[in-house]
């Protein structure tokens, strides 16, 4: 199981679901995912490439919040 870290901290993690034996991402501390995570993937690169989107997207809002202040 990969884990990545988002800029606030929260560990995302790409696992296996057991029913389906696709791919499924959360948090690893719980809580709800934003949309562009939720969903069933039908591989690993598939997920970890939404994960990177996301990521990327969240690091460009925290410079551009750093950036105001």
């Amino acid at each position: 199981m990969k884990t990545f870290t988002t800029p606030n901290g929260k560990e995302i993690q790409i696992f296996r679901d057991k029913v389906s034996a696709q791919y499924k991402i959360q948090f690893s501390s719980g809580g709800e995912l934003p949309e562009e995570l939720t969903g069933i993937f039908t591989n690993e690169l598939f997920a970890e490439t939404a994960i990177n989107k996301y990521l990327e997207k969240q690091e460009t809002k925290k410079v551009k919040a750093e950036t105001k202040e």
